[in-house]
């Protein structure tokens, strides 16, 4: 399974196939400029008869600008691996780079990818139609696309603190609306776009609290000055540890995620496993993953939204949407996930 990440979705499912009797390595992703980095991934892990694709971008990055040769190393690399009877499985987790929207040749190069796989999952049946749709695949390679749940995150995170505790380490009181923002802030989540909207809300009994990993410094500055025009903001810039995970999800009333695109969203799933309540747009998988009793979605394409969403959440019984998210988690289990899964690998399963 390459290239392994630090990523509660790897470890989950490898730990699940595991216990269906795959043998799983976490193989290394690619080191500095590689000229072969799949076929030395490959070596390394002990030529395995499957490989794992997840992530591919990094892959596919380019060496000094040279994008297209990535794309050919990357091509001609599956290629080999298939022709010695690899077997190749890729998890589509984007439809592409969330900075270069639909970049003509990133579209291409993932059509050939799929070309050159012989399962792709998805996590949905809207990732599968977005794939056909973006890549142009051929009635041929459309059948390689499989349709296969992400996982809840049951059991991973410390969860031994309850709400009272969580609100007071976060100066919270008990009859606060506490939205919470919790992930990776990147320009395509939207964190801007939530801060600028909460504060048209007149509530002044809701909170707001940004917690998560920058990925550019400019980006907190900006985030912090928002949050400074508002005294019900706050915000934690910097990794979460997995201990503090737990404090900012039982001190909440539900978690905020207001992606200006996705695919697939681990934040609203663990946010659904700790029974928040999810507040998102209706895009990608989330309608499907997330589905419609713990959550309130929106019309992404709606300039007020988000703002409606959260003014929904003011007068709902979030507690109640919150016992029926976390119904709807304990129902993505990683058994059977990983059983289809591993009969993709077995190459016995049929389209789905």
């Amino acid at each position: 399974m390459i290239p392994a990440q630090s990523n509660p979705y790897q470890m989950l499912l490898a730990e699940a196939l595991r216990a269906h009797g795959v043998q799983v390595t976490l193989g290394e992703g690619p080191s500095h400029h590689p000229v072969a980095p799949l076929m030395l991934a490959w070596i390394r892990a002990g030529m395995p008869r499957v490989i794992h694709l997840h992530w591919v971008h990094r892959y596919l990055k380019a060496v000094r600008g040279r994008r297209r040769w990535a794309a050919r190393r990357t091509l001609w690399e599956l290629r080999i691996l298939r022709a010695l009877g690899v077997r190749i499985v890729w998890t589509l987790h984007n439809i592409g780079d969330h900075d270069r929207h639909r970049d003509k040749l990133e579209m291409l190069t993932h059509r050939r990818l799929v070309e050159r796989t012989d399962a792709v999952i998805c996590h949905c049946d809207a990732t599968r139609q977005l794939a056909i749709e973006a890549y142009g695949l051929s009635a041929t390679a459309q059948t390689r696309l499989h349709v296969v749940a992400h996982g809840n995150y049951a059991g991973w995170y410390p969860d031994t603190i309850d709400r009272a505790a969580a609100r007071t380490e976060l100066g919270l009181g008990a009859a606060d609306r506490v939205f919470l923002f919790l992930g990776q802030i990147r320009r395509y989540k939207g964190v801007e776009d939530l801060l600028q909207v909460f504060r048209r809300i007149e509530a002044p009994d809701a909170r707001l609290i940004v917690a998560g990993r920058l990925d550019r410094a400019e980006t907190g500055q900006r985030i912090e000055l928002a949050a400074a025009e508002d005294p019900r903001v706050s915000v934690a810039l910097g990794e979460v540890p997995d201990d503090r995970i737990q404090v900012y999800l039982r001190a909440a009333d539900a978690v905020v995620l207001p992606y200006r695109d996705v695919l697939t969203s681990g934040s609203a799933i663990l946010a659904m496993t700790f029974g928040q309540p999810v507040i998102a747009p209706a895009i990608g998988c989330l309608p499907e993953s997330l589905g419609s009793e713990g959550t309130i979605l929106y019309d992404a394409s709606a300039p007020d939204g988000l703002e409606r969403a959260l003014r929904q959440a003011l007068e709902a019984d979030l507690g109640a949407l919150g016992e029926r998210a976390a119904a709807h988690a304990a129902t993505l289990s990683w058994g059977p996930i990983a059983a289809r899964t591993a009969e993709l690998y077995a190459g016995s399963a049929g389209r789905g």
